[in-house]
């Protein structure tokens, strides 16, 4: 590289991040893509590492610094192994002197990509020379020079624990961690005190550094405190996207230093000086610390002292309130709150010295936190969860352990938290109302919501009778002020009710809404184990769950008296159904034990058996409510089920969670056969049409009435099912075909015109949610008598007039996807039965007729391509795959009797496939899957087909297949390798027979003599190369496109043995014997199993020494 061609690589740098156009391109500007493109060429080679050099060295454009830096990192990640040892160590000691003598002068993401690359040099060959274990020891020069050095080498050190902790691609896991494990042991302890040791150094005042410098040193340092704390020990490889911390495993060398009281002032002192983020930082280090594993300490008062240290610094921090101000280190404090009793025994906690005092703060925190709700909300359940914790453990703890009084103190906090959390959330509602938009409703923060009430229940259980209550006692007053209202309104809607009065129920629905929300939880945290069967909470359940049923029973007659005018704020409408929800799980599943009785007839005699404790539960618990049996209470949900259908048409939300429920209802095995006697269902089963329930006709629920008819159709073919609800199958559908007539009748242009398209639409929909309930051989016959002969057709004429449209071709082309899919061998028709062929032939007719039509229309698509264009293309060759791999259809029949469905069929699903361009195939997942897929079964079941195209198509699909190989999906690999594998099983089982198909095959190979070489050393790459997912993929084809051509591998061995050194020749040659001795030339299953072994053998050897 020269000078000209340094000035070129800046122009496109400044082109690629600040989008300028090069100085002598005005005329033709390259484009971001292009500079970007001509940039990446830098890393396509190991012999443009001394040009990344020169620009590093020449350079004083930061840009450029970054991509050369980029360049390098990427080039020895995958070049490795062509460096020797002392080539490595020399490229990573230039990089740390260059960021010795530069690295104070660069930008921050320069020095951060210089960092990443001596890290990653450090990986790579730390067992290659000790060299590379001193990191630390020459980052330890930098932390001793400058301040702006001691920076560096505190980033660097940041940098290394992340490497070293994170795996990296192209390594296996055990390679990872057996690094990981050796700088662990070696290093990591030193990276931990030298963190501490900076922190201390701030601390006393002993850096002279400015005021700036101070804050980035503190971040530094406490990051670097945090990472070593957060370090994978043990090679658990944790969730890192949660923020939950799970025990940590530090080493027993670490005990001293861990324990230390200074260690936790040192830290506690730190957040208590500073702001945030420094001081949020510290705290999340007081967190890792209280999560040291409890085998650290050597016996029980060195854990006790430890705990009471923390305990003593809480409470310092609560009496003083340090820090809370600032919204990161509250919610980092809420955090070490609820982490603390989770490492640590209530025994434990109650016997710290202080322990009262410190449940005193936390509860008095507790409830500020809860009353300032707005400032708090996604920290409050780290709160409850604390008190959650705390009130789980008191059954194991003896009353007299520790401090006296602790089981009273608790119960007492516990009922203080439970009514300022019910209270702060009732007036949260008229406080976010009367902000009129400037607050956030936590009513509408579903996430925050759920982790709230996963945490109730535990908290109010505890004192159950006591928080029943506090319920009952705000409850009570607004259900009957709700109800007078509603009363006073009748039949009007509240938008139309004077501002004062809609004010009113807005702030009371929204209360309601928290109340049912709370009580589902607690409901829904109902224990039924032993130890707690007994002891009459069902009764309290009852005494809550009656309210919301009076509320539902309210809101229900509200809507009907109005017809549907009437009704109550959507949240509300949610929060029953979450309540119905966790209702139906704890006492919907024994509804069957009851509905028998509990007597049993032997031998003509009837004895009586007693009921079960679980069964006087339930009696109990419906005995209580006095709002009927258990039959009762099922038909008031499922009627509020049909009342939200009926009245809540454009709200998604309701109409998604409404039939969740009803899924859910329906799913269990005896709630199941409850809903088959209830009225509300024969009526939703004989009523299916949008003329009952009119979200049916909504656009955007067109997915649920797939969802609707599926539930119904399950219900209806369950046993007995059509004799309890006074129904078949037949009568069913009755709506749905009478719909199909009518369209039928319509002539090319009515059926093509605007009126006709919500009703094909919605016929389509309705029919997939049938076909999806169809799960044996008698189902699905009674529904393909229904549509043969009649209605098929209409399913050809709509795909060929709607083509174009992607909401009706969409609708056709899923049901007919749903409908061809055998799955639980449903397509299973009698011997003498045509129907298989039948069936296909109309999945011919609307695949060639979609197929045709599209590719006459070159035109290209307004708008989102994949929606109007390759999304039908890819169903389409779903529903084909569907078809040609169902097992339902002889297709030598059609050759036979000269029927062209199959040949048509084959055909337009072939020019489908090729007329997207590769790289958009490749680009959309699901298109490819689908194209993928058809190639696949052409090359499995249709070789004749297959091999009798022009040679020029041919080798379009290999060239596909080739490509689609070495794709990042596993399954779309996997795919092509199957391709691969049938097309060399075919050539190597029927090479030198004289069939058309082998003279056809011999001719494409004569054109392209080098198709079995290509694939050969296409599949080795990606074994030797290429990302661990797809390495199963890629042996499966390796034995039969060896045994079809030998030579292809002769000619792959010989080229990679000329890439290597005479070493590694020697190595490669042993390697290659190992993996062909005892693998015979045959295609068995056990044969193949033994050389896949071999191969995976053969990767790892190899692996360690090749270069590229």
């Amino acid at each position: 590289m020269d000078d000209a061609q340094l000035a070129h690589v800046e122009s496109l740098c400044e082109t690629l991040y600040l989008g300028k156009p090069l100085s002598h391109s005005i005329k033709d500007p390259i484009s971001r893509e292009e500079a970007q493109s001509r940039l990446l060429s830098l890393q396509s080679s190991a012999s443009f590492i001394p040009q990344c050099q020169y620009i590093l060295d020449r350079s004083h454009s930061q840009y450029a610094l970054l991509v050369a830096s980029n360049s390098l990192t990427e080039l020895i990640s995958t070049h490795w192994n062509n460096f020797t040892i002392a080539q490595r160590i020399d490229i990573r000691n230039y990089v740390l002197g260059y960021l010795a003598n530069n690295g104070p002068a660069l930008q921050d993401f320069v020095t951060l990509s210089l960092i990443k690359l001596v890290c990653r040099i450090t990986k790579l060959g730390w067992f290659d020379d000790a060299t590379h274990r001193e990191l630390t020891e020459d980052v330890t020069k930098f932390l001793q020079a400058t301040v702006d050095h001691c920076i560096l080498g505190l980033k660097l050190l940041n940098q290394l624990v992340d490497e070293l902790n994170v795996p990296s691609s192209g390594r296996t896991l055990t390679q990872h961690r057996k690094t990981s494990v050796s700088f662990r042991d070696l290093c990591l302890f030193k990276v931990f005190q030298l963190g501490l040791t900076t922190l201390r150094q701030l601390q006393t005042r002993a850096i002279a550094a400015t005021p700036q410098q101070e804050i980035i040193l503190g971040e530094q340092a406490l990051s670097l405190t945090v990472r070593c704390l957060n370090f994978d020990f043990i090679g658990t490889n944790p969730d890192e996207s949660t923020e939950d911390v799970g025990t940590i495993q530090a080493p027993s060398n670490w005990r001293p230093l861990l324990q230390d009281p200074a260690t936790t002032e040192l830290l506690l002192d730190f957040y208590a000086n500073t702001d945030p983020p420094r001081s949020s930082k510290a705290m999340e280090a007081m967190i890792l610390l209280c999560s040291v594993r409890r085998s650290l300490f050597t016996c029980d008062k060195e854990r006790e002292a430890f705990l009471g240290k923390i305990m003593s610094g809480i409470r310092e921090l609560l009496k003083n309130q340090t820090g809370l101000q600032h919204q990161d280190n509250y919610h980092q404090f809420c955090r070490l709150l609820g982490r603390i009793k989770s490492n640590y025994q209530l025994s434990e906690l109650v016997k710290a010295e202080g322990y009262l005092e410190w449940l005193d703060l936390a509860a008095s925190f507790t409830t500020q936190s809860i009353r300032n709700w707005q400032y708090s909300t996604n920290s409050i359940h780290y709160l409850l969860t604390l008190w959650g914790r705390l009130v789980a453990a008191v059954p194991y703890v003896r009353p007299e352990t520790g401090n006296k009084g602790h089981v009273q103190a608790l119960e007492n906090h516990i009922l203080n938290v439970v009514e300022c959390y019910i209270d702060s959330m009732l007036g949260s509602v008229e406080t976010v109302l009367r902000s009129e938009g400037a607050l956030e409703d936590p009513l509408e923060d579903d996430g925050s919501l759920m982790e709230q009430m996963d945490r109730i229940p535990t908290i109010c259980r505890f004192q159950y009778s006591a928080s029943t209550n506090i319920i009952l006692a705000k409850f009570d007053p607004l259900l009957t002020k709700y109800q007078e209202l509603m009363a006073h309104l009748v039949s009007s809607s509240t938008e139309s009710a004077p501002p004062s009065v809609a004010q009113q129920v807005a702030i009371l629905e929204g209360q309601l809404t928290w109340l049912t929300y709370i009580v589902g939880a607690i409901v829904g945290g109902h224990s039924w184990s032993s130890s707690r069967i007994g002891d009459g909470e069902e009764t309290l359940d009852a005494s809550l769950s009656k309210r919301v049923f009076q509320l539902a029973q309210g809101i229900d007659y509200r809507l009907t008296s109005s017809n549907g005018a009437g009704k109550a704020d959507s949240k509300l409408e949610v929060a029953l159904l979450y309540y119905f929800q966790n209702f139906r799980r704890v006492y919907m599943f024994m509804w069957e034990q009851q509905s028998s009785g509990s007597s049993s007839a032997i031998g003509g005699m009837k004895l009586e058996s007693v009921p079960s404790t679980k069964q006087k539960v339930y009696q109990n618990m419906f005995e209580h409510m006095g709002l009927g049996d258990h039959t009762v209470i099922a038909n008031l949900i499922v009627t509020k089920i049909g009342k939200n259908l009926k009245f809540w048409p454009d709200d998604y939300d309701i109409i998604a969670k409404t039939l969740e429920l009803l899924t859910d209802i329906a799913s269990g095995y005896s709630s199941s056969k409850l809903l088959l006697t209830l009225d509300t269902v024969k009526y939703l089963v004989s009523h299916h049409t949008p003329e009952e329930f009119p979200f049916l006709n909504v656009p955007s629920n067109s997915r649920h009435r797939t969802t609707f008819h599926a539930i119904l159709v399950r219900l209806l073919l369950s046993p007995g099912g059509e004799e309890k609800l006074g129904i078949d199958f037949e009568q069913f559908m009755e709506p749905i075909i009478k719909t199909m007539s009518q369209l039928r009748s319509l002539d090319s242009s009515q059926l093509r015109s605007e009126v006709a398209r919500q009703p094909l639409i919605g016929v389509f929909r309705d029919l997939r949610g049938v076909a999806i309930s169809l799960h044996n051989r008698k189902a699905y016959g009674a529904m393909f008598d229904i549509l043969e002969p009649h209605h098929m057709p209409l399913f050809s004429k709509v795909a060929d007039l709607w083509y174009d449209q992607p909401d009706v071709i969409i609708s056709l082309l899923r049901f007919m996807q749903e409908f061809c899919h055998n799955k639980a061998n449903r397509v299973n028709f009698d011997q003498s039965s045509p129907n298989g062929i039948l069936l296909f032939r109309a999945t011919s007719d609307v695949v060639c007729a979609f197929g045709r039509r599209i590719l006459a229309n070159t035109a290209a698509p307004a708008g989102d391509i994949y929606k109007m264009r390759y999304k039908g293309i890819s169903l389409a060759l779903s529903v084909l795959n569907s078809a040609l791999g169902g097992n339902y259809v002889c297709f030598g029949v059609f050759a036979l009797y000269n029927d062209p469905a199959l040949d048509n069929a084959l055909d337009v699903s072939l020019k489908l496939s090729l007329s997207i361009p590769l790289d958009h195939v490749i680009a959309y997942p699901k298109l490819s899957k689908s194209v993928f897929g058809f190639i696949e079964i052409m090359f499995r079941n249709h070789n004749k087909t297959t091999m009798a195209l022009d040679t020029r198509v041919f080798m379009q699909l290999m060239n596909a297949v080739h490509e689609g190989l070495q794709s990042s999906d596993a399954q779309i690999g996997s795919t092509c390798a199957n391709s691969i594998d049938h097309l060399a099983t075919f050539y190597y089982e029927n090479s030198g027979k004289d069939k058309p198909e082998v003279h056809n095959l011999n001719k494409h190979l004569a054109a392209q003599p080098n198709l079995f070489s290509s694939l050969t050393a296409t599949l080795f790459n990606l074994l030797l190369f290429g990302p661990p997912q797809n390495h199963w993929a890629v042996m499966r084809p390796m034995l039969s496109l060896m045994l079809a051509s030998e030579s292809s591998f002769t000619t792959y061995k010989d080229h990679l043995m000329s890439t290597q050194d005479a070493a590694n020749q020697a190595l490669l040659n042993d390697a290659f014997n190992k993996l062909l001795a005892d693998v015979s030339r045959s295609l068995e299953s056990a044969n193949r199993d033994r050389f896949t072994q071999k191969l995976t053998a053969f990767r790892v050897t190899t692996r360690g020494f090749l270069t590229l």
